[in-house]
């Protein structure tokens, strides 16, 4: 039975690694790389190609490696059981890797705009405390209608809760992404032909960081535990 080996490494200003799993690759054996992620299937098929050029001629074993690669924005509240179904350690390793899922802030009373807004929705609560009832039980707007009459405001706000009233949101081309925002989970699940080897490794990427290096750089990480 494997054990888990639970690692993490900062590389330079890229992104976070974590892995665990191991990988008993003979060293006479010919790996081939299996991975609908084409800088995936790139980088481990050059790297293996070349570790391979110095073996002696002769029918070596071959083995293929199967590498599936799955890309996660962690959003908040995000299930970490859910970012890879089926595959072992993915949020130990996501924790590993430098994610600190962010605090939530339920229950925090409103302020600025968003109280303003909400205070228009309804301008009775709004001014007596949320409390929109009288001593008597009675409505407070239909009190308000009754001595209208007699004590005339200002014009009340527009409704909100009126589709004529309310602001039209911008464009989706304008609204930023959610990987523009949140970090971004890149999971890397790797399995043995012969079923003696499995491993898992994961990538924290910063909002704006290159993808396609993050993806070099899980590539290197399961290359170097083939061929080391």
């Amino acid at each position: 039975m494997l054990m888990p080996l639970l690692g993490g490494a900062r590389c330079g200003e890229a992104a976070t690694l974590a892995s665990s799993g191991q990988l008993n690759v003979p060293a006479d054996a010919r790996v081939m790389v299996v991975s609908t992620d084409p800088v995936m299937q790139q980088v481990l098929s050059e790297d293996f190609a070349v570790a391979r050029r110095s073996r002696k001629p002769g029918a070596p074993v071959m083995l293929t490696l199967t590498v599936a690669v799955i890309e996660r924005v962690l959003q908040p509240n995000v299930s970490m059981i859910d970012l890879a179904p089926g595959v072992p350690h993915v949020g130990d390793l996501i924790k590993a890797a430098g994610y600190s899922p962010p605090v939530a802030t339920h229950g925090e009373p409103l302020t600025g705009d968003i109280a303003a807004y909400m205070a228009q929705g309804n301008p009775s609560a709004a001014a007596y405390g949320g409390n929109a009832y009288n001593s008597n039980g009675q409505p407070l707007t239909r009190q308000l209608d009754q001595l209208s009459p007699y004590a005339p405001g200002p014009p009340s706000a527009p409704d909100p809760r009126d589709p004529r009233n309310r602001p039209s949101e911008p464009p989706d081309y304008l609204q930023p992404k959610p990987e523009q925002i949140y970090e971004s989970a890149l999971i890397a699940h790797a399995v043995l032909s012969d079923g003696k080897g499995e491993m898992t490794a994961v990538a924290v990427a910063r909002p704006g960081e290159d993808f396609h290096a993050v993806r070099k750089q899980l590539a290197e990480r399961i290359a170097n535990a083939v061929l080391h």
